[in-house]
């Protein structure tokens, strides 16, 4: 070998008799995620869309792509417009309403034990109110159940009202009549027991109310007819439906009369000439008779 050759074969280097490690080839580097790609793969105007760029996986771009299928296939309503006629409005109500406006009246309410019964006439007017105004079955229920606890409680307050009247007629009537009141009072209800007998009518004007059958003038009118007509009255049975007292002495007088007629001939008859039942029987009508003239006349 000359001096010019040059020997250019390299010795590997490392252990020696090991073998050569193989010249590995560099692979590109791919994203690792496939959604990531198949964004960088559209084209520009859909890569800017912002509903496409705040989707994250291919999972959430087919449940979006379901939801909108299903919101075409469902009904929607135009919102009423400014300019809408109003046929179109008709027509917009008409789907809210119940077919042919027939609403289901609720039977019952949350709260409330005893559902109250309103006229025909009164749920009409509300079913009419409802269907032109389009309210759904659901408002209607609403505007049902408010109608009904208005309605309660304009009741309660009016009771209420008409309870302190009547307290505010007593109180008035007692410090008048002062130690007569009770009896004054037996008295009216007399006349009116026996009055409302012969006119029905009377019952009419004034049970309707208890603020009329415990106003002082009424009150007094009963019972000045009372004193004057004396025992002329015709008797009557025990009625306590009026607005005055429930024990009457008229009823207490058609009692005693009832006594009378049924067991006349046994109070009229001589005490030593009867059986000793009779005689007790006799007895014990006599102070059922004491007794009631004592309700009667309870001042002697």
């Amino acid at each position: 070998m000359s001096e010019e050759e040059v020997n250019t074969t390299e010795e590997p280097s490392g252990v020696l008799g090991s073998d050569v490690a193989p010249t590995q080839t560099q692979e590109p580097v791919s994203d690792s995620n496939p959604y990531s790609s198949f964004l960088e793969s559209l084209p520009d105007h859909l890569k800017g869309n912002e509903t496409i760029a705040n989707t994250k996986s291919f999972e959430s771009l087919a449940d979006q792509l379901v939801n909108a299928q299903k919101a075409l296939g469902a009904k929607r309503l135009q919102a009423p417009q400014e300019d809408w006629t109003e046929k179109d409005y008709n027509e917009f109500y008409s789907q809210l309403r119940p077919e042919n406006d027939e609403y289901a009246i609720p039977e019952s309410i949350e709260g409330i034990e005893e559902m109250p019964e309103l006229p025909e006439e009164v749920e009409q007017e509300l079913v009419d109110f409802a269907g032109q105004m389009g309210l759904t079955q659901a408002q209607f229920n609403m505007l049902h159940e408010q109608y009904i606890k208005m309605g309660m409680q304009g009741q309660d307050m009016e009771l209420q009202s008409q309870q302190e009247e009547v307290n505010h007629y007593r109180t008035s009537l007692k410090s008048e009549w002062g130690d007569d009141y009770d009896l004054k009072l037996r008295q009216a209800n007399e006349a009116y027991s026996a009055l409302s007998s012969e006119i029905p009518e009377l019952k009419d004007l004034i049970e309707t109310s208890g603020v009329v059958a415990n106003h002082p003038a009424v009150l007094k009118l009963f019972s000045r007819i009372s004193e004057v007509s004396g025992d002329t009255l015709p008797l009557s049975g025990n009625n306590p439906q009026s607005g005055f007292a429930s024990e009457t002495v008229h009823a207490i007088r058609s009692e005693i009369a009832g006594l009378d007629a049924q067991h006349g001939d046994l109070i009229m008859s001589n005490p030593s000439s009867l059986s000793i039942p009779d005689r007790n029987k006799r007895q014990q009508i006599l102070q059922q008779r004491a007794d009631l003239y004592a309700k009667m006349y309870p001042n002697g």
